[in-house]
């Protein structure tokens, strides 16, 4: 009992020197920047219940172009990558806090916050692999320009079998007057676009809905957690006062995330025949419409004037039906 008594309390496994003391900040800093964007990101997709309201909220976004992909590279991609890859360090590296100090609640917090780390990991790879253009589809893509598909599909590699395979499960996501639908297809139907209740779609939504769980979670206990790191609540009354606020937070985060969930899976309109609500979301010109509205007032009556011209060579009309050439 005496040699118990005499050991030293339990800290880090590595000491995480002064470079960890700011990566550890940096870390955080990644972690609510890519949290506020799933805050926003969460809400928009809750009005998906009015899908009109949803396909002009996506068009605001789109409107962005075109600085959208710088947007998404420093708001969302690098901090998720910066903030990934220094908990990976964190969690299996070695520098691992001592938790044996903590009471049963900030235990159980602190498991949960790596649990939901792995799967939220998981969850995101699946979600922009599936529906964004940089995820499946930009391999594809990519895979396209190094090594071409030949024409003769029997010349076809397996490397181009996994450019066809990456391109006809990515790029779901289609923003331009159809981006309700797109969702519900690449979230409710996944699986089998022909039996919307089928158990693969369920298998599908379920762990759509998990995700969405783990990442309000582990961004509301995130922010508390940041606010330690950052000194801004260095007494137990202060983090106690926080812990509220965060609480709260992640209730009415939890709330608009499962909303989100609910638009694109159980609501009524992501049930039924999609194409119903082509007219409703056509908030935008066709991209054909679009092209020709972007064209000069001089080349638009050349193009009318070829497409309204007979064609020297035509040939003359086809006879009425029932009289014989």
């Amino acid at each position: 009992m005496e040699e118990m008594k005499k050991a030293k309390a339990p800290g880090y496994e590595k000491s995480p020197g002064r470079r960890h003391f700011w990566l550890r900040r940096v870390h955080s800093l990644m972690g609510l920047v890519f949290g506020g964007y799933i805050a926003v990101h969460l809400t928009v997709n809750a009005t998906g219940l009015a899908p009109r309201d949803y396909q002009m909220n996506v068009d605001k976004i789109h409107s962005l172009e075109p600085m959208l992909w710088l947007i998404e590279l420093t708001a969302i991609f690098i901090p998720l990558l910066f903030h990934a890859l220094y908990g990976f360090y964190i969690t299996w590296a070695g520098v691992k806090f001592n938790t044996t100090k903590y009471n049963y609640g900030g235990n159980v917090r602190y498991t949960l916050q790596r649990w939901t780390a792995m799967f939220l990991l998981a969850f995101l790879a699946f979600h922009i692999g599936t529906l964004h253009k940089w995820g499946l589809a930009g391999v594809s893509q990519v895979i396209e320009k190094v090594h071409p598909t030949p024409d003769d599909a029997a010349k076809a590699d397996a490397i181009n079998h996994l450019s066809a395979w990456a391109a006809s499960w990515g790029g779901l996501f289609n923003g331009h007057n159809q981006a309700f639908q797109s969702t519900v297809s690449g979230v409710h139907y996944f699986w089998d676009a022909s039996h919307a209740w089928s158990f693969g779609n369920w298998v599908f939504m379920i762990f759509y809905l998990v995700g969405i769980w783990c990442a309000v979670f582990h961004f509301a206990n995130g922010l508390w957690t940041s606010a330690i790191a950052w000194g801004l609540t260095i007494t137990a009354r202060a983090q106690r006062r926080w812990g509220h606020f965060c609480l709260g937070f992640g209730i009415v985060l939890l709330i608009i995330g499962t909303t989100a969930w609910c638009a694109f899976t159980i609501a009524p309109a992501a049930n039924g025949s999609l194409s119903r609500w082509d007219d409703v979301t056509h908030t935008l010109p066709d991209e054909d419409e679009a092209l020709e509205q972007d064209q000069p007032a001089g080349v638009k009556a050349g193009m009318e004037n070829v497409a309204t011209a007979p064609a020297a060579n035509a040939p003359a009309a086809a006879n009425p039906a029932g009289n014989s050439p």
